[in-house]
């Protein structure tokens, strides 16, 4: 959406995007205040390219209004006056260009558009996804992060301040997590802390030797042998 108080702006910023930005798609102008609002709630554009000032109100009168209504586009200031600079800014906008816009100041500012838009979606896909398997737990890795079922997790193994998840003997995922933070996101009661270095699944645990300080853990008839402290141990 593009809104201005002079027409001729309106057409030289059109033709400007229609030449150098053709992915975007101009829904709607408008040259006042009102006009703004109405245009922009029939059409909701994401984008609006926003003269500072329209008449007896100015381009973050409206910013304010659009928000008032729970709506956030993302906004590109265009003005012939740089003293609004700072105020642009502070009302969340991408950039700030003057009039008249230059061409390359008009691309950098749509990319900066294309590339918050991507990061943006791109967060909301995985929201998304996290909620479709609610009984899996997401775990931060070096590469991205994992959604796991916490009746998969054999045992957990401190790795200074990293953890490794364990769901065979031999496989595991290394997550950028301290044991702790893993142990507040695990259901409480069925996992047990054995040691400062490993917390485990009661589901898999077939003995506890307080004697000799370790748990034995069985997975498909597979023994795992775990060092324990006496200290933890004892509150088992």
């Amino acid at each position: 959406m593009i809104v201005d108080d002079e027409p001729d702006a309106i057409e030289y910023l059109s033709t400007l995007i229609s030449e150098k930005c053709p992915d975007l798609k101009i829904v709607s102008k408008a040259e006042n205040f009102q006009d703004t609002v109405n245009n922009y709630l029939k059409n909701l554009p994401e984008l609006i390219f926003l003269d500072i000032q329209l008449g007896e109100k100015s381009g973050f009168d409206l910013v304010n209004e659009i928000h008032k209504l729970k709506q956030k586009p993302y906004i590109i200031f265009v003005t012939a006056f740089n003293q609004f600079a700072i105020d642009a800014f502070k009302a969340n906008a991408i950039d700030y260009l003057l009039k008249p816009v230059d061409e390359e100041d008009l691309t950098n500012a749509v990319e900066k558009f294309r590339n918050l838009r991507n990061n943006e979606n791109h967060a909301i896909q995985v929201e998304k996804l996290i909620k479709q398997f609610p009984q899996k737990i997401r775990f931060n890795t070096r590469t991205g992060f994992i959604l796991i079922n916490s009746d998969d997790i054999i045992y957990c193994e401190a790795d200074r301040n990293y953890t490794k998840i364990f769901t065979s003997p031999t496989e595991f995922e290394l997550i950028s997590h301290n044991l702790a933070y893993v142990a507040e996101k695990l259901p409480v009661g069925k996992f047990w802390r054995v040691s400062r270095s490993h917390l485990v699944n009661s589901d898999f645990v077939v003995s506890v030797d307080r004697k000799k300080k370790n748990c034995t853990l069985l997975w498909q008839n597979q023994e795992i042998v775990l060092s324990g402290s006496s200290d933890f141990l004892r509150q088992l």
